[in-house]
């Protein structure tokens, strides 16, 4: 487990994220797609995770958790919970230094050690595992963010070098 491979992933999906919500605004990231969630609830349950795990890095989380209630798995219908998406962006810009720094100052026995929780039950759940299901986490919805992109009529941004070349 290399912490400065976990740290590169997390400023992919950064860079990621922001490439694909350029130009969304909070009315976009409210609209509902016909199934699953909007990209109001996708960003917010990134921001969620991120500052819940600021605590497996050595840091405190910077949000109170309760502020991201609406955020934890039932999809966010009722718009009127929802955070000003470009409060979320914020937000997520805020997380980004320290939960990277957090990352890389990790040692390899603290990532060895049990992990306080496993969100697939493994018994063996190790801090360094539990970081790398919370990067992989991350970039699945990270990836969804694209498809929503589509769905609120913006083109997509995240292109091959063959299409980008052409």
């Amino acid at each position: 487990m290399s912490t400065e491979m976990l740290a590169n992933q997390l400023q992919l999906t950064d860079y990621i994220l922001k490439r694909n919500l350029e130009g969304l605004t909070h009315a976009d990231s409210v609209k509902q797609p016909v199934a699953g969630n909007n990209l109001n609830w996708v960003v917010g349950h990134i921001v969620r995770t991120r500052n819940n795990v600021l605590g497996l890095v050595g840091a405190e989380p910077l949000y109170p958790r309760e502020q991201f209630d609406a955020y934890e798995v039932e999809a966010l219908t009722d718009t009127s919970k929802a955070i000003q998406f470009e409060e979320l962006l914020d937000k997520f810009d805020t997380l980004q230094k320290p939960l990277v720094d957090g990352v890389r100052k990790l040692t390899p026995e603290v990532l060895a050690q049990p992990a306080p929780f496993s969100p697939s039950n493994n018994p063996n759940e190790t801090i360094g595992s539990l970081l790398s299901a919370v990067v992989f986490h991350e970039s699945y919805h990270i990836g969804q963010t694209g498809l929503l992109r589509r769905l609120a009529g913006k083109p997509g941004v995240i292109k091959s070098p063959e299409a980008v070349a052409s």
